[in-house]
């Protein structure tokens, strides 16, 4: 009786066991068939992207985990951020078009060049509108989407917008001009947003144009765009020390604004007023000189009028004392010139 309890015990285990290993084999065989089935269905464009006279693509994915919709939208941008990344890697080095204002040395002078990242930084990038996504994948844990853009019609519409913008930079220049260097310079103004608008608009162009390079600016509006910088470097400033501290560091103030292109103006007439008040705070520390001078500004036009007023610290650093007070003046000037260009971009209207 034990002797046959015990076979029908080991028929039962044994049966067991081959049941759970048919079974373990029918679901690994199910899931590879699982797998083939979902490879044969994956478009091609999620390991090729198409290709296209005409028109650029990129490809993006993100994890899925749950929400289609938010992990359809990642994907989207992923592949939109693909595009333009392709097209820039192919974009050539050399489509810049700098117009730089000099002086006399050759050197361009920190004002022009202020003013000229104060606009433009002022000016918001460029949106491809014409980047869609044409198709979404959803496989397992993955979302999959495909953007595509043509760049025909793109280029199409940014020759059209920069075009509009160059005419009406050619309007602004055919407005009359007179009084002060400050008053002209309030005429043309307007036409430095444009410039950059402009600039923005065909650095795109470059980007996603067949001949892969930036318009440049015809003569006439070089021209244009030469002589607003002009006016800037003809600006006559005043400056007034109007305490001490600020007469200490008035020298080499004024020294490092004429090197920057700056026409310092003590006498006569004038177009911008800079009134500056200075308390320095020498320190030394561990053998090391500190300057700290905290500055207080107000900018004000021909007619009295306050454009800006800010107060800041400039601090210099050296081994010696002189050239730390040296570099706090080098900067309280910086401080100085970049404040002017912000007022005379965003007040002088």
């Amino acid at each position: 009786m034990k002797s046959s309890l015990k076979l029908l015990t080991s028929v039962i285990i044994v049966s067991s066991l081959a049941a759970c290993s048919a079974t373990s084999t029918k679901t690994a065989l199910d899931t590879r068939r699982a797998d083939n089935q979902a490879s044969l269905e994956v478009p091609d464009w999620v390991n090729n992207p198409p290709q296209r006279t005409g028109f650029a693509y990129g490809t993006g994915s993100s994890d899925l985990w749950g929400d289609k919709a938010d992990a359809a939208r990642r994907a989207g941008e992923a592949a939109r951020v693909n595009l333009v990344s392709q097209l820039r890697v192919t974009v050539s080095s050399d489509f810049t078009n700098r117009v730089e204002e000099r002086t006399a040395t050759g050197k361009q002078t920190e004002l022009v060049r202020t003013v000229q990242n104060t606009v433009r930084s002022k000016v918001p990038a460029v949106e491809l509108d014409e980047v869609k996504v044409t198709d979404t994948y959803f496989e397992h844990k993955f979302a999959y989407a495909l953007a595509e853009l043509d760049r025909v019609k793109a280029a199409s519409r940014l020759r059209a917008q920069i075009a509009h913008l160059e005419e009406q930079v050619v309007a602004l220049d055919a407005k009359p001009r007179k009084g002060t260097t400050l008053q002209q310079l309030r005429t043309v103004l307007p036409a430095l947003s444009l410039f950059a608008q402009r600039d923005r608009l065909a650095d795109q162009l470059a980007l996603v144009g067949t001949q892969r390079q930036k318009p440049a600016l015809s003569t006439e509006l070089l021209t244009i765009h030469s002589t607003i910088y002009d006016l800037f470097n003809q600006l006559q400033v005043r400056i007034s020390m109007t305490d001490e501290g600020a007469q200490e560091i008035a020298a080499g103030v004024m020294e490092v604004l004429t090197e920057q292109g700056m026409r310092i103006s003590q006498q006569g007439r004038y177009d911008l007023m800079i009134q500056v008040s200075a308390t320095l705070r020498p320190v030394v520390k561990k053998g090391a000189h500190f300057v700290f001078a905290d500055s207080r500004v107000t900018i004000k036009d021909d007619n009295d009028r306050i454009l800006s007023t800010f107060s800041k610290q400039a601090k210099g650093a050296s081994g010696y004392a002189n050239l730390a007070k040296a570099k706090a003046e080098k900067n309280v000037a910086n401080l100085l010139a970049q404040e002017l260009a912000a007022a005379l971009v965003d007040r002088i209207n």
